[in-house]
């Protein structure tokens, strides 16, 4: 299975509260779950099918942070369940949108995060370009970004060579 992600760092006046995931599937794995959640055909998402469709992507990608990795210094943060979730069909393709929730508040020095989105285990081929993400952040913060590879950062040695972080940087202003 195949994913096209792009990515939004999300903050609120208090600090960084999570990732803006949109997920674009490759059509095989697009048609055989939208004919599994879709239960009437009429190609959009009720919320009860958004339910089945929810459990379906998610049953096992819970267990692996929803693939949303958020390194704070030598850690890998724990991710808040799944919010804002939302579902579309374009051209035969399923698209997701969903949040990954996290809570770091910002102080009066600068805070570093890496934010990655892959599967380190290569079932789901994620393939996130860092270079289109984007922030939201309030005026009262400085915030700073990147992209890059992440070649050096133990952390992530799991990850394929060619996957890239989102480096952050901020404060209170």
């Amino acid at each position: 299975m195949f994913v096209d992600a792009t990515v939004k760092a999300l903050f609120d006046e208090k600090g960084f509260t999570g990732v803006q995931n949109h997920w674009v599937y490759d059509e095989i794995y697009s048609s055989a779950t939208i004919a599994s959640a879709d239960r009437n055909g009429d190609g959009k998402f009720s919320s009860e099918e958004l339910g089945i469709l929810k459990s379906i992507v998610f049953s096992e990608a819970v267990k692996n942070n929803y693939f949303n990795y958020i390194q704070l210094g030598s850690n890998f943060l724990k991710a808040d369940p799944v919010q804002n979730f939302k579902a579309s069909v374009k051209q035969g393709r399923l698209i997701l949108d969903f949040v990954v929730g996290f809570s770091i508040p910002a102080g009066s020095d600068y805070t570093m995060l890496v934010i990655v989105v892959a599967d380190p285990s290569n079932y789901i081929q994620v393939t996130t370009d860092m270079e289109k993400a984007d922030v939201s952040a309030p005026e009262n913060l400085d915030v700073e970004y990147f992209s890059d590879s992440l070649e050096g950062l133990s952390l992530f040695k799991a990850f394929l060579p060619y996957v890239e972080g989102l480096y952050l940087r901020y404060k209170k202003k």
